[in-house]
């Protein structure tokens, strides 16, 4: 008789871990500028999502130093990233693009991800040098009158 209340108690507990903590990770994402990576771990929690990870240079992942992140739906509330490239913020849940950038990379922009409450989504960005923008110096000079 115990056995069965313990084989059943067993159970549940297992079921309860399984659906407490799962993760999805999308991977590693190429996109037209520069890519990143994305990993959803969805818990029971009823914590707002927490949106975290790096922002690094693409092929050394080196950290862009005080590159800027945000999320689509507030442009303004732009996120700078502390000195190992890292950037931390909570958002409502929803569908979501984060952006990241900073001057002379290409910016990237993630996917539409679904955030629930309880997530934790992990993002690094990995941002390519900008070649286009490059020009070559003009210099221009005039005669003076004497």
């Amino acid at each position: 008789m115990h056995i069965k209340i313990l084989v059943k108690v067993t159970i549940i507990f297992i079921i309860i871990i399984i659906n407490s903590s799962c993760s999805t990770k999308q991977g590693f994402i190429k996109t037209k500028e520069s890519p990143y990576e994305l990993n959803i771990k969805k818990t029971s929690l009823s914590h707002d999502p927490v949106i975290y990870g790096y922002v690094y240079e693409f092929g050394t992942k080196n950290p862009v130093l005080a590159a800027s992140v945000w999320n689509d739906k507030h442009y303004e509330n732009k996120i700078v990233v502390d000195v190992k490239g890292k950037f931390k913020y909570i958002v409502k849940p929803g569908k979501h693009k984060i952006w990241a950038s900073f001057v002379g990379f290409r910016p990237c922009t993630t996917n539409s991800f679904e955030a629930s409450k309880g997530d934790t989504i992990k993002i690094d960005f990995y941002l390519k040098i900008d070649t286009n923008n490059f020009h070559d110096p003009v210099i221009k000079t005039k005669k003076t009158k004497k």
